[in-house]
């Protein structure tokens, strides 16, 4: 159980580093926009230095924006959705072993087991009737009384 927990929380960190991460990314793209318009500004006669600083300024902007919002946050929510994910499937082993140590009905524990997940990840497979008359060797019976074979 500690395990679990301390997993929980390793990941929990690790989310959060990289939200505090994409959240500054931003502000150094934006330190690296001011420093090219400053050597831009220092080189106000000269169109070579001019045009030298423009691309740092604009590119630094961008590389804070684009790793903040398309690697960092969409890291950070991928482990969010992996941890919720392992923790719900701890939660289903841990109930299923403690029904089963309990002699559950298996009809029952289904049941239980099921209701962790939504309506659209139950499988449900339907058997037809055929299917179902061919396993268990059932035979239906005629109008006059005989047995279909």
């Amino acid at each position: 159980m500690t395990d679990h927990v301390s997993t929980e929380l390793r990941r929990e960190d690790s989310e959060r580093i990289l939200r505090t991460i994409a959240d500054f990314f931003p502000a150094f793209g934006i330190i690296g926009s001011v420093i090219g318009l400053v050597s831009m500004l220092g080189g106000i006669g000269d169109t070579s230095i001019i045009l030298k600083a423009i691309p740092i300024a604009l590119t630094s902007t961008l590389y804070g924006i684009f790793f903040a919002n398309f690697f960092l946050l969409p890291f950070a929510a991928n482990l969010r959705e992996r941890t919720n994910h392992e923790l719900l499937l701890q939660k289903i082993i841990m109930e299923g072993v403690i029904a089963i140590d309990s002699e559950m009905n298996s009809a029952i524990l289904k049941t239980k087991l099921e209701s962790f997940l939504t309506p659209s990840e139950r499988i449900e497979e339907l058997v037809s009737y055929r299917k179902i008359k061919e396993r268990f060797n059932i035979r239906e019976e005629t109008e006059d009384g005989s047995r279909d074979s």
